[in-house]
C-alpha cells in the first residue's frame, strides 16, 4: 500500500461560526497529514543540510467537515518523482466518502544555498518505492 494514513482531530477551535471546519485549517490538516508521511519515509543522514519546501498547494473543497469526537482520515501519497520535485496527493475522507481533495509540489531544498537542489538517490529511492500514479 503507497498511501499514508493519518488520523485527523477536528479541534473546537477549527469550526467556524456555520459549524464548518474553516477553510484555512484544511492547509493545517493537510501539513500535518504531510509531516506525519514525510518522516515515514525516513532521512538519510547526509542530507542534514537539506530540507523540502512546499512550491504549490492547490485545494478542493468538496463537502463541509464537521466538528466531532471521531477523525477524519487523511490519506497522503506520493503522485510522481522529477529531479528536484516530487508531487503529493492528499484526500480527507470518511470511509468512501471524499471531504476534500489536494495536490502540493515538493522542492528538495538546499538550506545554505537558499536554493533548490537535486534529490539525492536515498531520496529519489524512497519516494519512488511509494510512488502512486495519480490523475
Amino acid at each position: 500500500m503507497t498511501r499514508h494514513r493519518y488520523d485527523c482531530h477536528v479541534r473546537f477551535s477549527d469550526v467556524d461560526v456555520y459549524g464548518h471546519v474553516n477553510n484555512v485549517k484544511y492547509f493545517e490538516f493537510y501539513q500535518e497529514a504531510r509531516l506525519a508521511f514525510l518522516s515515514s519515509l525516513g532521512r538519510d543522514p547526509e542530507d542534514a543540510d537539506s530540507g523540502l519546501v512546499v512550491a504549490r498547494i492547490d485545494v478542493d473543497y468538496r463537502r463541509p467537515i464537521l466538528f466531532r469526537p471521531e477523525p477524519y482520515a487523511v490519506e497522503t501519497w506520493v503522485s510522481r518523482v522529477g529531479t528536484s520535485s516530487f508531487g503529493l496527493q492528499c484526500e480527507i475522507r470518511d470511509g468512501d466518502e471524499v471531504y476534500s481533495r489536494a495536490k502540493a509540489v515538493m522542492v528538495s531544498f538546499d538550506m545554505a544555498a537558499q536554493r533548490s537542489r537535486p534529490l539525492s538517490n536515498a531520496e529519489r529511492a524512497r519516494l519512488a518505492a511509494v510512488v502512486e500514479p495519480g490523475e
